[in-house]
């Protein structure tokens, strides 16, 4: 029996999960900007259904990114006082890969079609990465990016079958004809757990100090300014 905690506070969502053996019990409600006071206290009622405590888990997964730079700060915060507290292992998880599994749960993904999940990552940009949905289970195709709405069209060769989150609030900019869209569509923890469980049996998990938030932003503007001093 595996018992693993997952949270979730990358987006205005506010989510957590936890399995017992074959129990899940999980949290989740619009937070705009309450994760902070609501994320313990549902990490504490999820515990409390299923009477365990913090030293019986076998690990926290959480999304580490990309998506909001607070909430992705206040949810790795709450893990690294956690996993500090009662000695566990954690397992980082990127947000987008959740929102496509939360995608495949909540709405009738085609099988062999493409799952497409995008954040509204401000400053005119978009978070997003494609997914393949065949055969039941769900594939990554590209790694996670952060571009201009205009970008993505360029990317594919025709369009995804279904788009969920709120960067399709762009959808006048990119020139995709989507089957399904969802564009209010959150990660919700339910799913970060369901990638980490086979990982988690896998012992795929390191200690809190070797993880670190994924500020995709961060990323490429580092890369870019490096490319920059390789031409000078």
């Amino acid at each position: 029996m595996v018992n693993i905690l997952a949270i979730d506070t990358s987006t205005p969502a506010c989510s957590v999960a936890l399995s017992c053996g074959a129990d899940v019990v999980s949290r989740f409600q619009l937070a705009s900007r309450s994760h902070t006071q609501l994320i313990l206290p549902m990490v504490d009622e999820v515990l409390s259904e299923v009477g365990q405590t913090l030293g019986q888990l076998d690990a926290i997964a959480f999304t580490a990114g990309p998506g909001s730079f607070t909430g992705i700060r206040i949810g790795f915060g709450v893990v690294q006082g956690l996993a500090f507290g009662a000695d566990l292992p954690v397992l980082a998880v990127s947000s987008l890969e959740t929102l496509a599994y939360t995608a495949v749960r909540r709405l009738q993904v085609s099988t062999n079609g493409y799952v497409l999940p995008m954040l509204d990552a401000r400053m005119d940009e978009i978070y997003w990465g494609l997914f393949q949905y065949e055969n039941e289970s769900l594939s990554r195709v590209t790694d996670d990016s952060l571009t201009s709405p205009e970008e993505v069209y360029s990317m594919f060769s025709d369009s995804p079958h279904t788009v969920v989150g709120d960067g399709w609030n762009y959808a006048d900019r990119i020139q995709l004809v989507p089957a399904t869209v969802d564009s209010m569509l959150l990660p919700d923890a339910r799913d970060t757990l369901t990638i980490a469980l086979p990982k988690v049996v896998a012992g795929q998990v390191c200690s809190i100090d070797q993880v670190s938030p994924v500020y995709l932003r961060d990323k490429i503007t580092w890369k870019k300014r490096q490319r920059l001093r390789q031409k000078t």
